[in-house]
């Protein structure tokens, strides 16, 4: 059985965006996105409500009611996919019943941000996050989200699989296994063949999250940033090239097919089917839930392409609320370094909080399923290894679904279903059959 915790749900909820938004929300008309009036004793409500998916650090929230006198009550969701429903669906009725503070999660912030004066203008708060994760957070110039975490990829890999196989037997030499400072993801999966040509076992989950991530390194892949309007995904050269790399190595076995989120993931790390999973800072702890009692687990240094993100969220403050000027107070609280600082030793996730990053309660942690590696400091640098491609490319509304029927694809290869050219094929079908008026 699947030993799972909601960063999983959470993670799954990327790839379950399936349905695709055809319509911006509607908006209300309580704040016109003007930033939100100052908290005063006059204002304070008796207590603020928060809607998210994930667990919170109950002396963050504790901290918040101490200073404030306010009870924060958050309003939880089993996975990003419902929360992002009940957003949407308050968005498109004049904020009817959302909360006074909503998580929004990165691969859906366009569609939610579509009509900004939906949401308060926030202050800037100076210094406080790495530079792309502000820009990733604001809408037209102006910061409509405040950062919590970011998921810097890495990659855990076994090394007692990998020096039993004979290709690498601790970080470094895995990193240069797999193309070192000059990765690929051609050279990553080319490792992948010569891992499995000599083994009963996979040298990958999935590809599917592999593909994510690569996708998620394009500067549009899906969507022309000018219109929004989604490209042609049958004449989208780009996104196609990197499909049927992806989809050759599926089809040359190198991965299980058992994505996070499957009910037999867990499972796969307890029998040792694979050596690797491409692994966001966020799933590291996911990981070493599912692999409890399996030694050798460690993080590469290296990175194909040289780095990229995957995932992170931001606090927003519904424009129509009752409560906006202590709602924006309540979302500064809870993305200060003292806040992601807590957030990391609670739940694994990794900050945007620079303050955070440099924490020696982040940098200098050892941690024990991985070797007592420093996971903190690894995936800071790789963090700043990534520098601006960590930001993505642009997602328009309709990103996260194409997205999932791109994926699709790969995972219909995984399954034996399709060779690579019928699973394109499959893709640009279901895609046109959507009616899309695409862009020019």
């Amino acid at each position: 059985m699947m030993r799972i915790d909601k960063r999983t749900a959470r993670a799954a909820a990327f790839s379950a965006a399936a349905a695709l938004t055809l319509a911006a929300c509607g908006g209300g008309d309580g704040g016109g996105g003007s930033a939100a009036e100052e908290p005063s004793e006059e204002n304070k409500p008796a207590e603020l409500t928060v809607a998210a998916w994930m667990d919170f650090p109950q002396d963050l929230l504790d901290s918040f009611e101490e200073e404030h006198g306010i009870e924060v009550v958050v309003n939880s969701f089993p996975d990003g996919a419902s929360a992002q429903t009940v957003l949407r669906n308050g968005l498109s009725a004049d904020g009817a019943g959302l909360s006074d503070v909503h998580l929004v999660e990165l691969d859906w912030w366009t569609e939610m941000m579509a009509i900004p004066e939906d949401w308060v203008e926030l202050p800037e708060v100076p210094d406080r996050w790495v530079d792309w994760k502000v820009t990733q957070g604001s809408v037209d110039g102006r910061i409509t989200g405040y950062g919590t975490d970011i998921g810097p990829l890495g990659i855990a890999f076994n090394q007692d699989m990998t020096s039993a196989a004979g290709v690498a037997t601790d970080p470094e030499s895995f990193g240069e296994f797999i193309g070192g400072e000059d990765a690929t993801w051609q050279s990553f999966l080319d490792a992948g063949r010569e891992y499995v040509a000599t083994n009963d076992n996979y040298f990958i989950d999935s590809l599917t999250n592999a593909f994510q991530a690569a996708i998620n390194l394009l500067p549009a892949a899906f969507e022309d940033p000018e219109s929004g309007a989604p490209y042609d995904l049958a004449e989208n050269t780009e996104v196609k090239d990197l499909f049927m790399t992806f989809a050759e190595a599926a089809e040359d076995g190198v991965s299980a097919g058992i994505a996070i989120g499957h009910a037999d993931w867990g499972a796969g790390f307890q029998n040792e089917q694979w050596a690797t999973v491409v692994t966001p800072a966020w799933m590291t702890g996911i990981i070493a839930d599912n692999a409890d009692g399996i030694d050798g687990w460690r993080i590469a240094s290296a990175f194909p392409e040289g780095g990229g993100n995957w995932g992170g969220s931001f606090f927003a403050v519904p424009a129509t609320g009752e409560n906006t000027a202590w709602a924006v107070e309540l979302a500064d609280h809870l993305t200060s370094a003292e806040a992601a600082v807590s957030w990391f030793n609670t739940t694994g996730q990794f900050p945007s909080q620079l303050e955070a990053m440099a924490s020696p309660e982040i940098s200098e942690a050892e941690n024990e399923f991985y070797g007592g590696q420093r996971v903190g400091q690894i995936y800071g640098e790789l963090a700043e290894a990534a520098g601006d491609a960590a930001a993505g490319g642009f997602r328009g509304e309709n990103f996260a679904g194409i997205q999932t029927l791109v994926t699709d694809g790969i995972r219909l290869v995984e399954s034996g279903g399709a060779t690579p050219a019928e699973a394109w094929d499959s893709v640009v079908a279901n895609f046109e059959a959507l009616g899309f008026e695409t862009a020019e």
